[in-house]
C-alpha cells in the first residue's frame, strides 16, 4: 500500500502545477480583454488594426483551447485537473477531514464539512465536479480536432467556437483550482487571475515612425 504522506504530497505539487498553467490561461484571457477594450474605444485603432486583430484573436482562440485541453487531457501521463480528480476519487479516504483541520489553527470542521464531505472527502462530491468539469468543457473537447475557424463573406477570419463557451470552461476551471488548492494545500484563494501590470501603457505613445516613400 503506498505511503499515505507520499501520496498527498504528490497531489499537492500537481494541484501547485495545475494553478499555475491555469494562472496563465487567465492572465491571457483577460490581457486580450483588455486589449479588445482598448480597441473598441478607439475609433482610429479600429479603422487601422486590419487583419491583424482578427488573427490575433483566432491564435488566442488556439491558444486557449490548448490551455483547457491541458486541464482535461484523461491521457495517463498528462498531468491535469481531471487526472488529478479521478486520483482523488480513487484514494479519497486518504484525505480525512481530521488530518485537513491538523493543518492550521484557523481551519474549522465547518468548512470541510460544507465543501468535502463529513468524516472524510466524499466521492460523491468529486464524482459531481469531474461530470462538472466535462460538462463546462464539452465544447472545448468537441472542436478541438476540428478546423476552429473560417472565412466569412466578408473575407474576415472567424472563430467556430462561441467565446462564451471559452469563459464558461475557464471560469469553472478557476473555481475547481481554487477548491482543491484549498483542499489539498490549504490555501485560500478568492481568484487566480494575477493582477495585471503596466502593459497598457505601451499603447499610450506613438512608437512606429510613419514611413516616407520617395
Amino acid at each position: 500500500m503506498p505511503d499515505p504522506n507520499m501520496k498527498i504530497k504528490k497531489w499537492q505539487n500537481e494541484i501547485e502545477e495545475i494553478s499555475k498553467d491555469v494562472e496563465d490561461l487567465l492572465y491571457s484571457k483577460s490581457q486580450a480583454e483588455e486589449l479588445e477594450k482598448i480597441i473598441k474605444s478607439n475609433p482610429f485603432v479600429q479603422q487601422n488594426v486590419g487583419s491583424f486583430w482578427e488573427h490575433y484573436k483566432l491564435n488566442l482562440v488556439y491558444f486557449l483551447i490548448s490551455k483547457i485541453w491541458h486541464q482535461i487531457d484523461e491521457d495517463k501521463k498528462s498531468l491535469s485537473l481531471i487526472n488529478l480528480l479521478k486520483n482523488l476519487l480513487n484514494n479519497h479516504e486518504l484525505i480525512t477531514k481530521n488530518w485537513w483541520i491538523g493543518k492550521s489553527k484557523w481551519l474549522s470542521t465547518e468548512t470541510f464539512e460544507e465543501e468535502f464531505g463529513k468524516i472524510s472527502l466524499d466521492p460523491v462530491i468529486v464524482c459531481e465536479d469531474i461530470q462538472i468539469l466535462k460538462t463546462a468543457t464539452l465544447s472545448i473537447k468537441q472542436i478541438r480536432h476540428k478546423r476552429i475557424a473560417h472565412t466569412d463573406k466578408d473575407r474576415k477570419l472567424a472563430s467556430k467556437i462561441n467565446y462564451a463557451k471559452i469563459t464558461e470552461a475557464t471560469n469553472q476551471i478557476e473555481k475547481l483550482v481554487i477548491k482543491y488548492l484549498l483542499l489539498l494545500t490549504q490555501s485560500g484563494r478568492d481568484r487566480l487571475t494575477p493582477s495585471s501590470d503596466d502593459w497598457q501603457i505601451a499603447f499610450t505613445k506613438e512608437w512606429i515612425v510613419k514611413k516616407e516613400y520617395y
